[in-house]
């Protein structure tokens, strides 16, 4: 797909699953807040447009603007959105019947009827042939079953997280990044998982966020080194990365701090292991300027 100079690349968002994607050749007239019809792989979806994007011209958008959307699309996606409503109350119902262990979360059905679809969340493998029959037999449409993660869940259904505010992947989160324990480590953070659990019951998505800054780390000298400054001896108390400074104490225990930028103009560096070779012989684990 060749993107149009005359046109432009918007930011949208999904309306069923709130996940956000871009759409290459929109007329100009286009801005943020309307709603236009799009092709994607579910059929023809009503979309809303959150703001300008840059286009990727390696990667373009798999999906087809249409038009902007009218009033009787937005009728029609209401209009859908409750049949598809007491639809799912129908699923729910069968599902419990036949003992299947899913927890479903919203039906969708696009503009143009392709099908509708069911998502859900679950452990497992779920046989669920026997409820798309069921399905079909009653709501005489084609019937797609999609098994989403945990955390896709949350941003589905929306959640209020431990911070008071709205769970951040149902408000900017477009993709999912890899959190894991080593991140408390390395931000300073007591190493107890269950403190930075998040609604959908992972490790919440915001440790994700700050970890580049704290890729610096690895240069800073260890906590209780000490340091000589200008002919003063100083031992490295404390770091704070979201400031950017690191805290010193002196042998009179006054605390100083430096900047990060400071440190880096009086060339500071963290020993190497070959300069370790000091300490065998008695030496004082000490970083000069």
């Amino acid at each position: 797909m060749k993107v149009d100079i005359d046109k432009k690349t918007v930011r949208i968002r999904f309306l069923d699953t709130h996940k956000f994607s871009d759409v290459d050749n929109v007329p100009e007239n286009i801005t943020k807040g309307d709603f236009i019809v799009i092709e994607t792989e579910k059929g023809e979806e009503l979309v809303l447009v959150v703001g300008r994007s840059v286009p990727d011209v390696e990667n373009p958008s798999p999906y087809r603007f249409i038009r902007k959307a009218t009033k009787k699309d937005i009728s029609i996606f209401e209009k859908h959105e409750r049949e598809a409503e007491r639809a799912l109350g129908l699923c729910k119902k069968f599902a419990e019947n036949l003992g299947l262990k899913m927890n479903l979360l919203r039906a969708y059905i696009p503009l143009n009827r392709s099908k509708i679809m069911f998502y859900y969340v679950s452990e497992g493998r779920v046989d669920f042939r026997q409820l798309v029959k069921d399905l079909a037999k009653k709501l005489r449409m084609r019937i797609e079953m999609r098994q989403v993660g945990v955390r896709d869940g949350v941003q589905m259904a929306g959640a209020i997280g431990v911070c008071g505010n709205q769970c951040c992947c149902s408000v900017f989160i477009d993709k999912f990044d890899t959190v894991n324990v080593e991140m408390l480590e390395e931000q300073n953070l007591p190493p107890t998982p269950t403190k930075f659990t998040g609604i959908c019951g992972r490790l919440m998505c915001c440790l994700a966020f700050e970890i580049d800054n704290y890729s610096i780390r690895k240069d800073l000298p260890e906590i209780e080194t000490e340091m000589e400054i200008n002919g003063k001896v100083y031992r490295v108390k404390d770091y704070d990365f979201i400031r950017e400074k690191i805290y010193f104490t002196t042998e009179t225990g006054e605390v100083i701090s430096y900047s990060f930028e400071q440190l880096d103009q009086l060339g500071i560096r963290k020993k190497s292991p070959c300069e370790n070779c000091n300490m065998k012989n008695g030496g004082e684990n000490r970083i000069e300027q």
